[in-house]
């Protein structure tokens, strides 16, 4: 039997295609290493990664260890004593398809105030790399991607959309739940008024949907909460099916 390379190498590539597929459609199971200091979360890691793109996911995930350590390092009160900081890490979605993290930076580093601030990255488990929120959403809830630098200095994506900050409007009082007071409602409201603020965003497998969330100043930081935008309202605004598909799938048991 004679075999011609490049078919050959079509099938490998084929195969490979497929191995890489069903690993992505996979729920991913996490390890949590050492805090990086006291207080400081380090960032879940995943275990026994069987592709490149859960590898290159793994190697980003130490990055932002490495990164947060240096800041914690450096940060000074005003007495020029180390100052405080403290990270919590949730992960609201495992996989199929994409992984979430959502990290809140509690922090006192000499300024006028403690600060408290929300990053979120989600990952795709088929390239390794931060999702493309333009690929996956329609430009009408994308609005003006940007890049929104956190606590520790690492630069996250925001979506700046008035259709988004309208559905976000829409769900707070139920997010917010009992301590949804007029006074914070219009402070939410307000946030609108020299168009849509800038607003992180991450996939929520328990709450089934898409979660999004922007920070206040200091003083009003407690009326900050994320809202979770379901996937009725997101198919309806025209987001991938994919996408769509993956969240669904990451509910079941």
């Amino acid at each position: 039997m004679v075999f011609r390379s490049g078919a050959v190498m079509f099938v490998i590539a084929v195969c490979l295609i497929g191995v890489a597929g069903r690993a992505a459609d996979r729920h991913v199971h996490l390890r949590v290493p050492t805090p990086v200091r006291q207080n400081v979360a380090s960032m879940p890691q995943i275990i026994d990664p069987v592709d490149d793109a859960e590898r290159r996911i793994n190697a980003a995930l130490g990055q932002l260890d490495a990164t947060v350590r240096k800041a914690a390092n450096d940060c000074k009160g005003a007495d020029n004593k180390p100052g405080y900081w403290e990270r919590t890490i949730d992960v609201p979605m495992r996989g199929p398809g994409y992984i979430s993290f959502v990290i809140n930076d509690s922090t006192d580093c000499g300024g006028a105030h403690p600060n408290a601030s929300t990053m979120s990255i989600v990952y795709d488990l088929r390239s390794g790399a931060p999702v493309d929120w333009t690929q996956l959403l329609p430009a009408s809830l994308t609005g003006t991607p940007a890049l929104q630098q956190g606590a520790d200095g690492t630069r996250m994506v925001t979506l700046a959309s008035q259709p988004l900050f309208e559905l976000y409007l829409a769900g707070y009082g139920a997010a917010k739940g009992a301590g949804a007071d007029p006074e914070c409602e219009q402070i939410i409201k307000d946030s609108g008024n020299g168009g849509p603020p800038a607003m992180m965003a991450w996939l929520d497998a328990n709450a089934g949907g898409l979660a999004v969330q922007f920070d206040l100043p200091h003083a009003v930081q407690a009326c900050a909460v994320p809202v979770v935008i379901p996937v009725a309202a997101l198919r309806a605004q025209g987001a991938q099916p994919g996408l769509l598909d993956a969240i669904q799938k990451a509910r079941q048991p």
